[in-house]
């Protein structure tokens, strides 16, 4: 339940600053490529926090499983601390100002219209 809250809290977000520096032609791609990194850092970060467990279990004289997850709790926490270093150095001003550059650049590529259907 703590994680879901916690997960919640940073989606939007996310996607709302992988999105907002991008012309709306690429706001799509940018928040596909947002989300398909966010399923690999789920499944990458189940996988750790499996094996990390499973290898406290196979320990001889393993103390049982809530002791064996206490390190894959500690991988969690510091994995969250680390998103929300990277989330305020990703949401200052200087992280602002470059995305402005960035999507000054994009400003002068086309945006390509729909084929419209022939008159007949």
């Amino acid at each position: 339940m703590v994680f879901g809250f916690g997960f919640s809290m940073v989606n939007s977000p996310i996607t709302y600053t992988a999105v907002s520096g991008m012309p709306a032609a690429q706001a799509g791609l940018a928040a596909a490529i947002a989300s398909t990194s966010r399923q690999v850092g789920q499944s990458l970060g189940v996988a750790v926090a499996g094996s990390v467990v499973a290898a406290a279990l196979a320990t001889p004289g393993g103390t049982g499983f809530p002791a064996a997850s206490h390190v894959a709790w500690w991988l969690v926490c510091g994995a969250g601390v680390l998103v929300l270093v990277l989330g305020l150095a990703t949401t200052g001003a200087r992280a602002r100002a470059s995305a402005d550059r960035v999507a000054a650049g994009f400003a002068c590529v086309s945006t390509v219209e729909p084929a419209r259907p022939a008159a007949t």
